[in-house]
C-alpha cells in the first residue's frame, strides 16, 4: 500500500463507480485514509486533488471541437452543478476526495468523510449520482 494519488487525474470527464467530495483542507484528509483499509478499500487507488494543480485537473479547458461539444451537453445537466461546488471548495482550500467504490460500499464511505467535515459528496455510478450529504 502507497497511499493515495495527489493531484493526479484518476477519472474521465466524471468519476464512475466512485464516491468523491470535499474535506476541509489539512489533516482531515488522513482519518479518512486511515480508516479506508477497514472498509476493505486500498489506499493507492485513493485520488486527492487540491490547490491549483487540483482545479486544472478537476476542470481543464476543453480542447478539440469534440470536447466543446461534449462539455456544452453537459453543462445542462447536473454534472456541471457538482463540478461547481467542487470547483469552489478547492478555491477555498478545501480537498477533494474520490474512492473507487461499489453502490454497497458508497454509504460507509459517506458517513466517513461527513464525520471528519465532508460534504459535497456523490456517488457516481453507472447512468446515475446519487447526492449523500448537502452542499
Amino acid at each position: 500500500m502507497t497511499g493515495p494519488q495527489e493531484n493526479v487525474k484518476i477519472f474521465g470527464l466524471r468519476p464512475v463507480e466512485a464516491v468523491a467530495g470535499l474535506v476541509p483542507a489539512g489533516r482531515h484528509c488522513i482519518p479518512i485514509i486511515a480508516a479506508l483499509p477497514g472498509l476493505g478499500i486500498e489506499t493507492d487507488v485513493v485520488g486527492v486533488l487540491h490547490g491549483a494543480d487540483g482545479l486544472r485537473i478537476l476542470d481543464p479547458e476543453p480542447h478539440g471541437i469534440g470536447q466543446r461539444v461534449l462539455r456544452f451537453f453537459e453543462s445542462w445537466g447536473y454534472q456541471d452543478e457538482i463540478i461547481k461546488l467542487w470547483d469552489e471548495g478547492l478555491r477555498k482550500g478545501e480537498s477533494m476526495i474520490v474512492v473507487p467504490a461499489s453502490y454497497p460500499d458508497r454509504v460507509g464511505i459517506s458517513t466517513l468523510m461527513a464525520g471528519n467535515g465532508g460534504h459535497a459528496v456523490y456517488y457516481f455510478g453507472i447512468g446515475h449520482v446519487e447526492s449523500l450529504t448537502g452542499p
